[in-house]
């Protein structure tokens, strides 16, 4: 008898069944790692444990959450937000991060104001809560397994670090990692409202930032080498000649010929990444209208549906209706689930689709809305606009849907960095060595026992070892911009198998201690009271002590270093009280631009054009993302700003003597002669390199006399 698809906890009857079921329900407490008389107690505890170690985490995330100056990164995002804010208008761009941290910090800035705490606080509370998910996990985990598994989200070094960071990597992973742990609840459950919550989970991810895209990938790569695994693992004494190698079964063999191939192959994705043309979408939408046609049956429903709704398609892309991707996604859609229907029809697979096939529609129905919702454009021609004009409603779908999947796809499959592969990957092993070295060493240990080690490999812990490998061999390569923030997409699934290390290595040193072998055990008490102070002793100095010495290496090249915290005071102060004229100036062609408006909005682009037959740029004004992170701080302070290329450029704004006046180090000469007394100098670095920055700041403006003197 085949079983239920759907999952219920009855064994097949007849000879042997009783045993059959028997030997079932141990097999899977073995994997589960969970017994039946698991009493509620024991999960209450576990509940309060992560519980204490999620305050933990919160409370680790919110400390002195706003006293590192902002990073470049940082700096353009809170710029963007203060933008949107200002103006209300608000479009997705990749290279600015998801919708998410802008919707969120547009609320969070309209209702409090800006600051960087603020501009930090959602990554922070997200970064605090991601330990709580451990608890997804318990029936595939040993208690100790989930307390480590939200230990090492809590207090790993890179984790924490990039956790009070206005980036959103730790976000995409802990909705990841939520997504995974709703879905193996799902599994466990049969329930639908985990279905449910996973697609909102998914859509967060989505929405978190474009590295989203690289999850599919990397998950891929980690189901197949489970599924791998699963199909082909075979005992010593097996012999495929004899024994047979047919993993696929023959009816689904049978099913999957030419045709559906065919349809399977013209999929949107395809679409989206090689056809521009109407005329070829259409072209292909014939092929798949065929290729579905050829499939269904012509005495059924779906023949008939698959007719009207083909024509439809083709007609809409003849007649310029609505974009091509969006025309050809819910066309291909509707054939495509007939042409599923057909293949898995009276399978068990086909049975289980057929019993999920509202809930599955319901979730999918779900996933779009929030991701509509939170892709979908601000402004004059945006959502807003759209809910009270409901003719604007589809071009607001499409720019949140098939845009936002275009800009994404090209920032990735188009733009990938040219760093060779080994120099990316030294600089974050590097990296993890400083950030995550505990976490590592117990990954390594976790995935050896689980995959080599006695008893059943556990499918969740060779799936999360496989996905955070994946990613610290992909990550190198295809990342946009080479930094440490990185590395949490590598360590959050590497935490599982991290957590099973530490459980081997505690269960040897609770065997240690039973069979009275006192030196193993007292090895183990070094290794792991060595492990935790390393760990600590690592965030102390990273996250507190030293967030922006270029010696940490968890401080990517764009932080600036101390001595700014003053020049923001000082910003702050002058544009409260100057009453005529600029009152921040930048000097030198490092920081000038042409036109100052240009920076109203991002992106900040050159002024060019076609004049007297040639391209030309007249304006530049690109050295605004030179000014990074000041930008930040200037705008949310609401000061005006200058910029001269030279001195005769710099004395007609003396008149007005300008509060603030901003120049690169080597400047600083020029800069003190043409300045009046009564300026005070301080000088900082802009990144963590040698990007040393004089401000002169007007004594008589500003109230703040702390300075740092540069010699003329």
């Amino acid at each position: 008898m085949a079983a239920d698809p759907v999952g219920t906890d009855e064994h097949a009857g007849g000879p042997g069944g009783t045993e059959t079921g028997e030997t079932t329900d141990r097999l899977l407490d073995a994997v589960r790692l969970r017994t039946p008389e698991r009493t509620a107690t024991a999960n209450r505890w576990l509940l309060w444990g992560l519980l204490a170690i999620t305050a933990l985490a919160l409370a680790g995330r919110l400390l002195w959450l706003g006293r590192r100056p902002a990073h470049w990164s940082e700096a353009r995002l809170g710029y963007g937000v203060l933008t949107y804010v200002e103006t209300g208008a608000w479009t997705y761009r990749p290279v600015m991060q998801g919708p998410l941290l802008a919707h969120a910090n547009e609320l969070l800035f309209s209702a409090f104001g800006p600051s960087d705490a603020l501009l930090r606080l959602v990554v922070a509370v997200v970064g605090g809560l991601v330990p709580l998910t451990a608890w997804l996990f318990r029936d595939h985990l040993r208690d100790g397994e989930v307390l480590a598994f939200g230990g090492f989200l809590a207090a790993t070094p890179a984790l924490v670090y990039y956790s009070r960071f206005a980036r959103a990597d730790v976000l995409v992973a802990g909705f990841a990692l939520l997504t995974l742990g709703l879905l193996v609840r799902l599994a466990e459950t049969r329930s639908p409202w985990y279905l449910y919550a996973a697609a909102v989970g998914a859509a967060l991810m989505v929405a978190s930032q474009e590295t989203a895209l690289l999850y599919v990938g990397t998950w891929a790569v980690a189901g197949l080498l489970v599924l791998d695994h699963r199909l082909f693992w075979r005992h010593p004494d097996y012999d495929p000649v004899e024994d047979g190698a047919n993993p696929v079964p023959g009816w689904l063999a049978e099913r999957v010929d030419g045709p559906v191939g065919l349809v399977a192959l013209l999929n949107p994705v395809v679409v989206a990444l090689f056809v521009e043309s109407r005329f070829l979408a259409i072209v292909l939408l014939l092929v798949a209208i065929r290729g579905t046609l050829w499939v269904v049956p012509g005495d059924g429903e779906g023949f008939d549906v698959s007719v009207l709704v083909g024509a439809a398609g083709v007609l809409a892309l003849l007649g310029g209706v609505g974009s091509i991707l969006l025309v050809y996604t819910l066309t291909w859609t509707v054939l495509a689930g007939y042409v599923l229907a057909v293949v898995f029809r009276g399978s068990d697979v086909g049975r289980a689709l057929h019993r999920w096939r509202a809930p599955t529609v319901f979730a999918a129905v779900l996933f779009v809305l929030v991701t509509v919702l939170l892709f979908a454009p601000r402004g004059s021609d945006g959502l807003g606009a759209a809910l009270t004009d409901p003719a604007l409603l589809p071009g607001v779908v499409e720019a949140a849907l098939f845009d936002s999947w275009a800009d994404l796809s090209a920032l990735y499959l188009g733009n990938a960095q040219d760093l060779s592969f080994l120099d990316s990957f030294v600089f974050f092993a590097q990296a993890l060595r400083g950030g995550a070295f505990v976490l590592l060493l117990f990954a390594v240990v976790g995935f050896l026992a689980d995959r080599y080690g006695a008893g059943a490999q556990r499918d969740l812990v060779s799936f999360a070892s496989y996905w955070g490998f994946a990613g610290v061999l992909a990550y190198p390569v295809l990342v946009a911009v080479k930094g440490q923030w990185a590395t949490a997409h590598m360590l959050v699934p590497l935490a599982i198998p991290a957590a099973v290390g530490v459980g081997v290595v505690w269960r040897w040193g609770r065997h240690a201690v039973a069979d009275r072998r006192m030196v193993s055990a007292s090895l183990v008490v070094v290794v792991l009271v060595f492990t935790v102070g390393l760990s600590g002793a690592t965030v102390a100095t990273t996250v507190y002590d030293y967030p922006t010495s270029a010696e940490n290496p968890l401080v990517q090249g764009g932080q600036p270093g101390t001595g700014i915290e003053p020049v923001a005071a000082a910003i702050e102060t002058a544009a409260a009280e100057n009453q005529g004229g600029p009152d921040v100036v930048y000097y030198g062609s490092f920081f000038a631009m042409d036109n100052e408006s240009a920076a109203d909005s991002l992106p900040v682009t050159n002024g060019a054009g076609w004049r007297n037959g040639s391209w030309t740029v007249y304006a530049e004004n690109e050295n605004w993302y030179h000014r990074l992170p000041l930008p930040w701080y200037t705008a949310r302070a609401g000061a005006e700003t200058a910029s001269v290329r030279n001195v005769s450029e710099l004395e007609a704004h003396l008149d007005s003597n300008p509060p603030v006046v901003v120049t690169r180090v080597t400047n600083t000469k020029a800069v003190g002669d043409a300045l009046p007394a009564g300026y005070d100098r301080h000088a900082f670095n802009l990144t963590a390199g040698d990007t040393v920055t004089v401000v002169f700041v007007n004594t008589s403006v500003s109230d703040d006399r702390q300075s740092v003197h540069v010699d003329a």
